[in-house]
């Protein structure tokens, strides 16, 4: 049976048992994350670093995604929660590799509390 890898050069990889084709499929870099207002990932993600964002209500105002339907939120709460680790102070990335996840925010922290 094949699994399937994310790769961080935006490919998804189909790795398969030796012997058969190895099917790569190429993912757009810059995908429409909201369909309803067709708003791609880069604008999204621009808005959350340029306005420094930290809830999905906020984006929505910023650039109408996330504005109708919701089916979105999760992935806009994936870019907040990621713009929010890179800035993080380092001494609170430990925590996080280390295991604990007491005072974690964001979409990661609502499901471990």
């Amino acid at each position: 049976m094949a699994s399937i890898e994310y790769d961080s050069q935006y490919y998804i990889r189909s790795i398969i048992s030796e012997g058969e084709m190895d099917n790569t499929i190429a993912v757009e870099k810059d995908d429409i994350i909201c369909n309803c207002f067709q708003i791609t990932e880069s604008e999204i993600r621009s808005q959350i670093a340029e306005n420094d964002i930290t809830e999905i209500e906020d984006v929505t105002l910023a650039c109408d995604a996330g504005g109708e339907c919701g089916s979105c939120h999760i992935l806009i709460q994936l870019f907040i929660d990621q713009h929010q680790q890179k800035n993080a102070p380092k001494d609170s990335l430990e925590l996080i590799s280390t295991g604990v996840t007491a005072g974690i925010k964001g979409f990661l922290g609502k499901l471990f509390s």
